[in-house]
C-alpha cells in the first residue's frame, strides 16, 4: 500500500478550508458570549452561547482527526469533498438552530443527525480501510 498525500490535491484542499471554515465559526462564538452581557444580541441568552460552544467542541475534534484520517485513505474525491461540505453546513445550520429560536428544530436536529453519521461513515471507513493493522 502506497500512501501519497499531496498538499495540492483537492480533497486534501477542501478538508483544510472546511476545517480552517469550523475553527472560525468556533472562535467567533466567543465575542457573541461577550456581547451578549452586553446587550441583547442574536444569542438572547449567554448559556446558549456556552452550549453552542461545548457541542462545537464536542464535535468538531473528532471530525478534525477522522477527516484528516480519512483523507489518508484516497476516497473518491466527490464524495470526500461532498463529505466535508455537508458536514460544515450541517453545523453551520445546527449554530443557527442555537441562534434564532423561530428555526424549526426539525433542521437543527437533522443537521445535528448528518454531522454525527458523516463523522461515523467516516470512522468505520478509515478503520475498514486499514483492517490488516488490526
Amino acid at each position: 500500500m502506497t500512501l501519497s498525500i499531496s498538499l495540492e490535491h483537492p480533497l486534501m484542499q477542501t478538508y483544510m478550508v472546511h476545517s480552517a471554515l469550523l475553527v472560525i465559526k468556533l472562535l467567533a462564538l466567543s465575542p457573541l458570549a461577550a456581547m451578549t452581557w452586553v446587550r441583547k444580541g442574536v444569542f438572547s441568552n449567554p448559556d446558549i452561547v456556552r452550549r453552542a460552544y461545548l457541542s462545537e467542541l464536542k464535535n468538531l475534534a473528532p471530525f478534525w482527526l477522522v477527516g484528516a484520517l480519512y483523507v489518508t485513505t484516497s476516497p473518491e474525491e466527490h464524495i470526500g469533498i461532498s463529505l466535508f461540505r455537508m458536514y460544515t453546513t450541517a453545523r453551520m445550520v445546527v449554530i443557527l438552530g442555537y441562534a434564532t429560536k423561530p428555526a424549526p428544530p426539525v433542521f437543527t436536529d437533522f443537521a445535528l443527525i448528518l454531522s454525527y453519521v458523516i463523522t461515523c461513515y467516516m470512522s468505520l471507513y478509515v478503520v475498514y480501510y486499514y483492517r490488516e493493522a488490526i
